[in-house]
């Protein structure tokens, strides 16, 4: 039923009493299944109704719909967070855990449909693009082929300016939800201009793996979570209040058939080669830390088990795999049912088809033939019970919108969409449609005059019966209409008829009418021209049509076959339906209203004196004087009573306005020009002392009240009224639409003021502030609701990209440290909460506030990221210095930060050492510091000096760094060595340094002077060095050491270095 907030509630009730006659729908799921109906019902308030009414179709889950919209394709700088696709406000199911059917209302929803989200944007490109002067919903074929270019090339961009982004990730979780039934759209899988089925679109292999996908694995109970984690280093933040900042991942897993929690053990009705695991982000930008691994629990009774992808990304672009065959990824579910991604795995996008992250995962196993869909309940509703139940087998369907607005005009017949749709049946049921939405048959008006009377969609027609009976509409022939019903039908699909009950268009006869400008309720249009006056209206069929030959010709089949649908009484008349009226040609008694014809409210002309219209009939004839040869004055006359004016037709103006030169005048009963403040028909009015009538004009009186004479100059009294008022922003003028209250006496709204227990604001001018922060005459920061204006009050308020405030119960902004709902939190001197910012306390301590729930951080560790960590005590204050927390030794700078892979010394002169991890102090360990090694001992002191740990002696420089490849002077004047690489002291070993050698003793001392080691005669100096190729003096004898051993040399000649040829005895000296 199209349009459904369009119309009277009676249909809704009429349309369910057929459906419960004729089909039984609400004898039992069996039979409500094969006859779906669907609402077009937009309002929120819409499914309550339709649940409440029991009414036989299905409403909209709208706010399921929005989120699709703004958590994923929108441009990221509009894109939402995650969460409304689990839960949101105005969405009807909470899929957060969702472990039973029948916990919520049955529903269908969808992303996109033939107009929503389709013709808008072809507007924006009509009138940004190509033609300017139109508002894009009135255009020629060429600027609509020219729109199409334009749309269709963004739609395969990477970077889109018009259409949609993530459309895949959109239909991941449409046709994977529990509980609602999806309604896939034709122009998701194909071009929405060009012939039938002709182009897909880049999107088509996506969805339609996923809709034979669910065919075999969509099923058992649903757990969505968005979980947030560690960004990388990389990861650019810079973006406030933006997608592009979070690192956000949406899970969605249904457990498979039988299975309807994470926890549950596989039963003999188990089908454990079904369910299935979407996974998505919103952010093209996603870079997670390299530590971050993404846990899904795919549900205990798959452990042991392999998924595998069914949807992957790629940086072509996303790809699909049917079958198992498809590809040779997989993941093992471990023993407690979870499988796992890593951060490389997990991240941001930029394709055609995503702009994010999306992967779907699946079973290994399933037969390419396994089908998990369940059928209907066909025994018998116990009494009470709704025609339309959250079920399995509701779960099942699912609904193909099979057309577009945009379809081309056929070349040849057998582009015909019904034609088309009989072609290819088989194809639909392959993809697991149960319900085919038809595109409404009505043969269309090709007045032109707007969009769907140019493309002829068949949402504009004159004739209800004409179902390309007079000729062929845009779909085919009636009998290419008979053929693809029937076809649907052979193959189990049940066809859906756009039923258009809100609209007819261009009726060709014409009908003189009393008009009222009204608004969409039906109420009065205040200062509308068009007021209880006579309009000449397209309103009356041509009595030659199919109206005339088929109007009303059911009514006794329908009254006679369905007598209870005629015992019922109708909601908006307490009546039940009167058969007897038979509409056999459309008159203006039968519709509730028209479209806006342009004609002017002085179409029928009338005299402006009398307010009589000039008629000719056989009853008596009115017409101007001067056409019946009376004589006439007219203009303004003043007879020395007062000033009277006859019009031009001669006529004397008597309880009546005039018009002259653009002035309006009132002459009472007895034809005099009144002055001052004066009720006429019930309304107050105020004329100045010349006569003219105060209109659209304030009226300010000695007390500063203001009153308001509207456009027709009545005082407007103790209500709410519109007013269009232009706006200069960034250089554009715009229209916006303003409200102001005038109260019982007719006094202007300014200021904080009480309206029926509600406050609300309105500026100098009187216009009501919505929207906006308010600083009150007192100084107090104040807000007002957006949509109601009414004043916050005890609530919080985002504004701006991220700035939130709390109105307490005066709605007063506070500041400060607050205490909200058992939070603690803190507002700045402007009212501004703190998100992910210290604030210093009055007594000098600082205190950190959650950058998401702006809560203070109290007994907890918290971080800023890169990072950088800290902790609060129990107050909420950062601790400093040294601490013991969780048995923990930690250090935190005098801000607070905790040290964390730092050296700090204390103020006793120890240096102690941070784990760069757990930041726990270092506690007899060795710490590298690049090149440099300490060791910390039991009380987190680095060591200074000769120390022996695990058996080693080492030696650590009065800084802590441990000595390695040196040579260490003791307080005795020993020298020691410490290797190179170990560190540890040498002992009865030689050591090289820097082509010296060396010998430590036993003792790890340098020897000096004369020794016998491994049977050689050496001499080292008092440094410890050994003398090599060179004469030493002992006792006066001198003895000379080899230049390469260093061995004492005995019984030789020895060339000195001097060039002195000397001879060492047997001894190994000689004398001088």
């Amino acid at each position: 039923m199209d349009a459904v907030d369009n119309v009277n509630a009676d249909l809704l009730q009429i349309y369910t009493n057929l459906f419960e006659a004729a089909y039984g729908v609400n004898e039992s799921e069996a039979q409500a299944l094969a006859h779906i109906s669907i609402l077009e019902a937009w309002s929120y308030n819409d499914p309550d109704y339709n649940h409440d009414t029991n009414g036989a179709a299905l409403a909209i889950d709208n706010g399921l719909r929005l989120s699709f919209l703004y958590s994923l394709t929108r441009p990221t700088d509009e894109r939402s967070g995650l969460e409304p696709l689990i839960t949101s406000e105005i969405g009807l199911t909470d899929r957060s855990e969702d472990s039973a059917y029948g916990d919520t209302m049955p529903s269908y929803v969808f992303v996109r449909a033939h107009d929503s989200e389709v013709q808008t944007i072809i507007a924006s490109i009509i009138a940004e693009q190509i033609n300017p002067e139109t508002d894009g919903y009135t255009f020629t074929l060429d600027e609509l082929n020219q729109a199409f270019e334009i749309y269709n090339a963004d739609m395969n961009s990477v970077d889109k300016e018009y259409t949609h982004y993530n459309i895949p990730a959109a239909y991941s979780l449409l046709l994977t939800n529990m509980e609602s039934v999806p309604r896939v759209y034709y122009g998701d899988l194909y071009t929405d201009n060009g012939q039938y089925m002709a182009t897909k679109s880049p999107y088509y292999d996506q969805i339609t793996t996923l809709l034979q996908a669910r065919i075999r694995y969509a099923a058992g109970g649903q757990s969505m979570a968005v979980t947030y984690y560690t960004p990388a280093s990389s990861m650019s933040t810079d973006n406030a209040d933006s997608v592009l900042n979070e690192t956000g991942v949406l899970t969605s897993v249904r457990y498979g058939y039988g299975i309807m929690t994470a926890d549950q053990e596989a039963t003999d009705d188990s089908v454990l080669t079904s369910g299935i695991v979407t996974i998505i982000s919103n952010n093209p930008n996603l870079q997670l830390d390299d530590s971050e691994v993404i846990a899904v629990q795919v549900g205990i009774a798959h452990a042991g088990q392999y998924y595998r992808p069914l949807l992957y990304p790629t940086a072509d672009g996303l790809q699909s795999y049917l079958n198992d065959s498809d590809t040779d990824i997989t993941k093992l579910v471990d023993d407690n049912g979870y499988i796992y991604f890593t951060a490389d795995e997990i991240k941001g996008y930029e394709t055609v088809d995503m702009n994010g992250y999306l992967s779907v995962w699946v079973p290994v196993g399933a037969d390419e033939n396994q089908d998990i869909r369940v059928s209907a309940d066909t025994s018998a509703y116990a009494e009470g019970e709704l025609t339309y139940q959250a079920t399995a087998a509701l779960d099942s369907q699912v609904i193909y919108e099979g057309f577009s607005n945009f379809q081309d005009f056929v070349t040849s017949d057998s582009e015909y969409t019904n034609k088309l749709i009989a072609e290819n049946v088989d194809l639909f049921t392959s993809w697991g449609i149960t319900s085919f939405e038809m595109a409404p048959q009505y043969v269309s008006t090709d007045d032109g005059t707007f969009l769907d009377s140019i493309i002829q969609n068949g949402y504009a027609f004159d004739d209800r019966y004409d179902l390309a009976m007079s000729q062929n509409n845009k779909y085919g022939s009636a009998e290419d209409l008979r053929n693809a019903i029937k076809a649907l039908h052979a193959a189990g699909i049940q066809v859906i008829a756009d039923w258009v009950p809100d609209q007819i268009y261009s009726l060709p006869g014409e009908e003189v009418v009393t008009a009222t400008r009204v608004n969409d309720y039906g109420e009065e249009t205040e200062g509308a021209y068009i007021n209880n006056t006579l309009y000449v209206a397209n309103s009356k069929s041509s009595g030659e049509d199919y109206q005339a030959q088929y109007g009303g010709e059911f009514l006794d089949y329908l009254q006679e076959t369905y007598p209870e649908m005629f015992e019922v009484a109708m909601i908006s008349t307490g009546e039940p339906i009167d058969p007897s009226t038979k509409i056999k040609v459309w008159k203006a008694e039968y519709f509730n209203g028209t479209n806006i014809l342009g004609k002017g409210a002085g179409y029928v002309l009338s005299d402006a004196a009398t307010g009589t219209y000039f008629t000719v009939t056989e009853n008596g004839t009115f017409l101007p004087k001067q056409l019946t040869t009376d004589s006439a004055i007219t203009g303004f006359y003043y007879d020395g009573t007062g000033m009277s004016y006859f019009s031009t037709s001669g006529y004397c103006a008597k309880a009546s306005f005039i018009v002259y030169n653009g002035y309006y005048y009132y002459f009472d009963d007895n034809g005099y020009m009144v002055t001052g403040t004066v009720e006429i028909n019930g309304k107050t009015y105020y004329f100045l002392p010349n006569g003219i009538q105060l209109r659209d004009a304030i009226y300010e009186d000695e007390n500063g009240n203001q009153y308001y004479f509207g456009p027709l100059g009545n005082q407007y009294f103790n209500n709410y009224y519109s007013f269009d008022v232009e706006e200069v922003v960034d250089g554009v003028t715009t229209t916006v639409t303003k409200w102001r209250h005038f109260d019982e006496n007719g006094v202007m709204a300014r200021g904080l003021v009480e309206i029926d227990g509600v406050y609300q604001y309105y500026d100098d001018n009187g216009y009501q502030v919505k929207g906006e922060l308010i600083t009150d005459a007192d100084g107090n920061l104040r807000y007002f609701k957006e949509d109601s204006g009414e004043m916050v009050v005890s609530d919080f308020v985002k504004i701006g990209d991220n700035d939130w405030y709390y109105f307490d119960e005066n709605g007063i902004a506070v500041t400060g440290a607050q205490t909200i709902a058992g939070q603690n939190l803190y507002f700045d001197d402007n009212g501004v909460q703190a998100k992910g910012v210290f604030v210093t306390n009055a007594d000098g301590t600082r205190s950190y506030y959650d950058a998401d729930s702006g809560e203070k951080i109290v007994a907890d560790f918290f971080t800023t990221g890169d990072n950088d960590w800290y902790y609060a005590d129990e107050n909420g204050n950062l601790v400093t210095g040294s601490q013991i927390i969780n048995g923990q030794n930690l250090y935190f700078a005098e801000d607070g930060l905790q040290a964390k892979g730092v050296f700090v010394t204390d103020t006793a002169g120890n240096i102690h050492y941070y784990d760069a991890n757990s930041g726990e102090l270092a506690v007899n360990t060795f710490v590298g510091d690049g090149d440099d090694w300490y060791y910390f001992d039991e009380n987190g002191i680095a060591v200074t000096g000769a120390q022996v740990i695990n058996g080693q002696h080492l030696y650590f420089a009065d800084n802590g760094i441990q000595v390695k490849g040196e040579i260490v002077t003791d307080a005795n004047g020993n020298r020691y060595y410490y290797d190179a690489d170990s560190g540890e002291m040498a002992v009865n070993t030689f050591v090289e340094i820097d082509g010296v050698w060396y010998y430590f003793g036993a003792d790890g001392i340098a020897v000096t002077g004369a020794q016998v080691i491994e049977g050689q005669n050496l001499y080292f100096n008092a440094d410890g060095s050994q003398v090599k190729g060179d004469v030493v003096r002992i006792n006066g004898l001198r003895y000379y050491y080899d230049a390469n051993s260093g061995e004492q040399v005995r019984n030789q000649w020895v060339t000195l270095p001097d060039g002195t040829v000397v001879f060492f005895n047997a001894r190994g000296y000689t004398w001088g």
